[in-house]
């Protein structure tokens, strides 16, 4: 479940997990995810593992986080992914979702904020996104792959 950033990286994610189903669009919110995810896991096979990664269209609290938990809570993992956007609400974005994640124990932190940090080159213009098949794409695919753990699926 992601927004635009996760548009960049779905060809790169599809290649590096196998049977990953991605939902993403430009400027999603994390209310509009979990509209969305509320209706998938209600659904007659939802997802064992789900990736998170939304929050570079605006801040979100530790309710939302809770929130979210609330609907994904038959997943057996859930990755938060932290966001890269250069904005005044990355670094509260990220802080709620290092925090939600040390509250419940079928989560994972992907810190794609301290991948990304170390190379603006990935990046368009914006800071933000990225080329489709570019190294960033590569890189955050990579990172939300590593924390798919097999034993969740």
């Amino acid at each position: 479940m992601g927004d635009s950033v996760m548009i960049d990286a779905e060809q790169e994610l599809q290649g590096c997990v196998p049977g990953i189903q991605v939902n993403a669009a430009v400027s999603r919110q994390w209310s509009d995810g979990e509209t969305i995810l509320r209706s998938v896991m209600a659904g007659a096979s939802p997802p064992s593992i789900v990736v998170v990664a939304l929050g570079t269209n605006g801040p979100i609290t530790s309710a939302d986080f809770d929130a979210m938990m609330s609907i994904l809570q038959k997943a057996s993992q859930v990755i938060f992914v932290t966001v890269h956007v250069g904005r005044s609400w990355q670094d509260q974005v990220n802080s709620v979702l290092a925090s939600g994640v040390g509250r419940y124990p079928k989560t994972v932190l992907a810190d794609w904020e301290s991948v990304a940090a170390q190379h603006p080159e990935w990046f368009y213009g914006d800071g933000t996104h990225l080329p489709i098949n570019g190294p960033g794409a590569q890189a955050l695919a990579a990172l939300i792959a590593s924390k798919v753990s097999p034993a969740a699926s």
